[in-house]
């Protein structure tokens, strides 16, 4: 049966309607999956540089500077020194200066030695891990279980993660940022405590998953100095 031409240029005219309207469906549809699939892959890109950072990161030497600022944003101190890790659980922090300080532990105990005030203090890892950032990343602990979590995106070449202590934990800072670099190493700590005092730590000339002394991670208090315990 012979179908009138009108009719036939009327389908033909709807065919291409319809593959114009396809096409326009897919051409808004794409951009909106890319964009989905983007913070999808942005939301656990943050959380799988903490997650890297925590299990394949076994050892740290670098310089670090710090900044603590009040609530007013005002520096109110400055120190520089440099640090060595060993996971899980040892660390040393040498502050530089006349009035400097070193924060040791040997994975059962933390010392903090103030050659100024001739006083050296002591007390089980397990007390100081929450309130230190020595500590803290010197651990191995599943951070999701004290800390709720989220990825703040990248801004300044860093990749952003806000960290919030659980109620009841971790009562030496209410809130901190870790940011990492494009390779995974954590590059800028800001913590921020009860007085919204601001305490930021830089990171430079780092060195990851290098052989450290055993040395490092040992300390004898000098003689006639004063030692405490908590």
């Amino acid at each position: 049966m012979q179908q009138h031409p009108l009719v036939v240029t009327d389908r033909l005219r709807l065919g291409r309607d319809l593959s114009r309207a396809s096409g326009l469906v897919l051409w808004l549809l794409v951009p909106l999956l890319m964009l989905g699939s983007i913070q999808l892959a942005a939301a656990a890109t943050g959380l799988t540089m903490l997650q890297d950072f925590f299990q394949k990161t076994h050892t740290i030497t670098a310089q670090f500077r710090q900044e603590v600022a009040n609530h007013d944003g005002q520096i109110v101190k400055r120190a520089s020194g440099k640090l060595w890790i060993s996971r899980p659980g040892k660390f040393r922090w040498d502050y530089n200066g006349r009035n400097g300080q070193t924060i040791v532990s040997n994975g059962e105990k933390v010392w903090l030695y103030e050659p100024a005030l001739e006083q050296a203090t002591v007390q089980p890892l397990g007390k100081a891990i929450g309130s230190t950032p020595a500590a803290l990343i010197a651990g191995n602990d599943d951070l999701s279980q004290r800390f709720r979590i989220t990825d703040l995106g990248a801004k300044d070449g860093l990749r952003w993660l806000l960290l919030h202590p659980k109620t009841g934990q971790d009562q030496g800072f209410t809130a901190l940022r870790l940011g990492f670099d494009a390779q995974g190493a954590l590059r800028e700590m800001r913590m921020e405590d009860a007085f919204q005092q601001q305490t930021v730590l830089r990171f430079e000339h780092i060195r990851i998953n290098h052989p450290i002394s055993a040395q490092e991670f040992q300390f004898t208090p000098p003689a006639g100095v004063d030692v405490l315990s908590r």
